[in-house]
């Protein structure tokens, strides 16, 4: 997720670009999930080293946060890492897969915060089994407010120490209503948080997703419909997690990247 601060260091590179001040989330107050009972999960990896999370939505693409992109000073660097629970452990039900072009929603370069999603498509399609599977995204024009939703990733469990974690990582986060997250006492539109956005957290601010978790899915009973974005700070309850909102306009744009000949 991003957690807007001096993380803005990283698109300094990137001055084509108005991007939100920090991206990037961590687990917070979470615990490990079972061995490879998350198929779908994909790490985005620079040189070996996580990056952020992401979906396996296609053999052949993920689906992860559009500012994630700017986390790599070259394409060539960037995989994508399937089948893993452990980061380190050299487990035989990884798959190590280049990535072949990252393609940005089309209007996140004019509103980043609020169109933070991307597809990374892939040199080769990924081998389905019980260890990588398809988590397919379910349109969603909104999440009542206190929806228990789970957030899944390798990003840091401890808001001091910024280093992802070694195991995948699962929390519940309480999804909170936009009129309360943009109002003073929280983000105070600072994001905005827009239609296309929610805020999830919990009210003693001990379960959050920070560093590391950016591009991973928000899961709300059983189905995927939204993408870890930003923030301010980790595990503050008044600044809470920040998530792409998986609406029918981002389907509509999935649906003609993965199959072009149904139209542009």
């Amino acid at each position: 997720m991003t957690k807007f601060s001096s993380f803005s260091l990283f698109f300094l590179v990137t001055a084509a670009y108005i991007t939100p001040e920090c991206f990037n989330m961590e687990i917070i107050g979470g615990r490990e999930v079972s061995p490879h009972s998350r198929p779908f999960m994909a790490s985005i990896q620079d040189d070996g080293g996580h990056v952020c999370g992401g979906v396996l939505i296609h053999p052949e693409w993920v689906l992860t946060a559009a500012h994630c992109r700017f986390r790599f000073a070259k394409r060539q660097s960037a995989k994508v890492v399937l089948g893993a629970h452990s980061l380190s452990k050299n487990e035989a039900s990884k798959q190590i897969l280049e990535i072949k072009k990252f393609i940005p929603f089309s209007r996140f370069r004019s509103d980043p915060e609020s169109n933070d999603v991307m597809l990374v498509k892939l040199y080769t399609a990924a081998k389905l089994n019980e260890y990588v599977q398809l988590l397919h995204p379910r349109s969603k024009n909104d999440i009542r407010a206190g929806t228990k939703c789970q957030v899944t990733g390798w990003g840091a469990t401890d808001p001091e120490v910024l280093t992802p974690s070694d195991t995948l990582q699962e929390v519940t986060v309480t999804v909170i209503s936009r009129k309360l997250c943009n109002s003073r006492s929280y983000h105070n539109h600072n994001p905005i948080i827009t239609k296309d956005m929610i805020c999830a957290g919990d009210a003693k601010g001990q379960k959050d997703s920070c560093q590391g978790d950016s591009g991973g899915p928000l899961v709300c009973k059983g189905a995927f419909y939204a993408l870890v974005s930003g923030g301010r700070k980790c595990g503050d309850a008044k600044k809470p997690g920040v998530y792409i909102l998986l609406s029918q306009k981002y389907e509509a744009w999935i649906k003609r990247k993965l199959h072009p000949s149904h139209g542009n």
